[in-house]
């Protein structure tokens, strides 16, 4: 808008507002929210933060295209989660920003880990060491690059030489990253799978999670399945989770691999694994060929084989529809091991704490006789 325009409703306005009943209350900020919806070219004439207006009264304000009551509007729209409607505001910003405010704006978008958005604000903006910090992690940076301040800033925590894990835990399992959102990721399928461990309490203690950067070296392999190898000595752990950026989830040996579309019931299905439950939907491959081909319980849901020597109650499953023999699983209802989705049976998780606690003793039993060759 003209600097000559500006000034006509400027004085317009005036006018309006001191000639108005209401002009005493234009104090209480609802009264200005209602009076700038009538009136929106009054905000020219009003001392008011846009920042202390609602929503609804920047979203009036908008065709102004001020460039401060744009700014605030995209710190409404982050919160609510409403990214369609902010892209239109980018190029609309205020040429600069103050350091603390744009601060704020890297954290919101942070926690709400939006990192294509981080990518714009560094094209608009100078880069505060925040925002600089925040995209170097998201790129997988190595840790020894970061400084103390910066990864307290951004509470990252990095890998030790050693990770006490509870001494009443029967499987200890490491939680690696290898970028920010990965880290952030992993941690709230972390937070979440703390509220209820299954298939129960110390079954599997998760560490906290530890940004590793580029010592985690991934790719997309056979089938769109995510590999990662790490490239750098681990501290010891029963088991190991990493995440990671694109691929699908799997579980080989071991190491469990999850990426940013994972969600908590594929944790919990691949935890299953974990334990030696097998998939109940149809396998393929070399897989449908070893793992169908003789008959014998090859898993807690899984017995390969003809149905009179099937356990009791058993129902043919889909796993080994690609393969030689018939499989079977122990309940007509489909599971969380044919549907991720499904949430966990009661029955399956009792299956799950049985087979938890007969691998545990087998390791304890394990470590007895190593300690007794030692011995002798």
């Amino acid at each position: 808008m003209s600097k000559l325009a500006k000034y006509f409703w400027s004085c317009f306005f005036l006018v309006v507002i001191n000639s108005s009943v209401d002009h005493p209350r234009l104090a209480d900020k609802l009264s200005q929210s209602d009076f700038l919806e009538r009136f929106p070219q009054a905000y020219y004439s009003v001392d008011i933060n846009p920042f202390d207006l609602p929503a609804t009264t920047l979203e009036k304000l908008r065709f102004l295209d001020e460039p401060e009551v744009n700014l605030a509007l995209l710190f409404h729209l982050v919160r609510e989660g409403e990214f369609h409607k902010a892209r239109f505001l980018w190029q609309s910003l205020p040429v600069s920003i103050s350091k603390t405010r744009l601060n704020e704006l890297i954290d919101l978008l942070v926690l709400k880990q939006r990192w294509e958005e981080l990518t714009i604000l560094s094209k608009f903006f100078k880069p505060t060491e925040r925002l600089e910090t925040v995209l170097d992690v998201q790129q997988g940076i190595a840790p020894d690059k970061l400084n103390e301040a910066q990864l307290d800033g951004l509470s990252i925590a990095l890998l030790p030489e050693q990770v006490a894990f509870n001494t009443e835990c029967k499987n200890n399992v490491l939680l690696l990253a290898d970028r920010f959102s990965a880290y952030k990721h992993l941690n709230v399928l972390r937070n979440k799978y703390l509220l209820k461990p299954e298939p129960e309490q110390n079954s599997f203690c998760l560490s906290e999670v530890y940004y590793v950067g580029n010592a985690l070296k991934c790719e997309e392999g056979f089938k769109g399945f995510a590999i990662c190898n790490m490239m750098r000595d681990l501290p010891q752990s029963d088991y190991l989770i990493v995440m990671t950026k694109n691929g699908l989830a799997n579980v080989r040996g071991t190491q469990m691999t999850l990426t940013l579309r994972s969600d908590y019931d594929v944790l919990v299905h691949e935890l299953m694994h974990f334990s030696g439950f097998e998939d109940e939907y149809a396998i393929y491959g070399q897989k449908a060929h070893w793992l169908c081909n003789s008959t014998g319980l090859k898993a807690p849901n899984l017995f390969i084989g003809s149905p009179e020597n099937a356990p009791q109650g058993w129902v043919k499953s889909n796993t080994c529809q690609y393969g030689r023999l018939d499989a079977f699983k122990p309940a007509l209802k489909w599971s969380k091991m044919q549907f991720q989705e499904l949430p966990l049976s009661e029955q399956y998780r009792q299956l799950w704490q049985k087979k938890v606690q007969q691998d545990w003793l087998i390791k304890q039993q394990k470590m007895a006789n190593n300690a007794q060759t030692i011995i002798n």
